[in-house]
This record gives C-alpha cells, structure tokens and sequence, in this order.
C-alpha cells in the first residue's frame, strides 16, 4: 500500500513539473514575441520638421523607393557617416523604434529591415541627438 502512494506521488509531482514547464515555455514564448525588433532610423533637424504632418514623419524615401529605411545600431554610425557626410546638416537624430513581430509593413531583405508607411512619431520611443567627434565623423553619444 505505501509502494502504491509513492507511485501516485512521484506521478502528480511529474504532472506538476511538465505543467510548470509548459507554463515557463508558454511564457518566453509570449515575452519574445512582445520584445519585437528594435530598429534605428537616421533623420535630420531639418527633415524631421519639414517631413512632418499630423505627426507622421513621411521622409522624401516613402514617394522614390516607397519605405522608410531603418536598421540595426551597429551599422548606424556608418550610414550616418556615408549619408550625411557632404551635406552642410547640422544636427542628426536617431529614432529609436520597436516594431512588433507581426507588423505587417516592416519588411525584410537580407539584413535590411524597411517600413512601408509613413512613421508615426508616437512609436518612437527614444530621440537621441548624434553628435560631431574631433575628426568630423557622426558618433553616438554614451
């Protein structure tokens, strides 16, 4: 009789546990998909004043190619640097957007995430000013 309640035992602790560890995996699963993808886009003083209406930032990229682009933080100082090196701008900003799993308008190919719709500006959850360094090169602040 007592083998008999140990088996019970031991067979409702297993049921807890895989239960316990449906829910641990149910949960991570949840939070990825909330974490989404956190992207960056480079913009103006300029261009962010002059492209904004209704606070939707409509960049001159949407009417050419028909997105906005964005990208990853690692590449960023690069595309700074490369775009905005033989203009007379003044002040840069990056937007810092999170962009949920199963928005339907980002899109990818390859590495390059863009955005099919004009942005608007109440996604953006960080503005952050780039600053000039000694050689003349756009760097991110600490």
């Amino acid at each position: 009789m007592q083998g008999y309640r140990v088996n019970i035992n031991v067979k409702t602790n297993l049921k807890r546990l895989l239960l316990g560890g449906c829910l641990l995996l149910s949960f991570l699963v949840s939070s990825a998909s909330l974490a989404g993808t956190t992207l960056y886009h480079i913009v103006s003083e300029q261009e962010l004043a002059t492209l904004t209406k209704d606070n939707v930032y409509t960049p001159l990229s949407i009417a050419k190619e028909g997105y906005i682009h964005f990208s990853k933080l690692e590449l960023i100082p690069y595309y700074a640097n490369e775009l905005y090196k033989d203009t007379d701008t003044k002040k840069l900003f990056l937007l810092k957007v999170t962009f949920s799993d199963d928005d339907k308008n980002l899109k990818w190919i390859g590495d390059n995430p863009d955005y099919y719709i004009g942005l608007d500006l109440s996604m953006v959850e960080q503005k952050t000013q780039f600053i000039k360094d000694h050689n003349n090169q756009w760097v991110l602040p600490n």
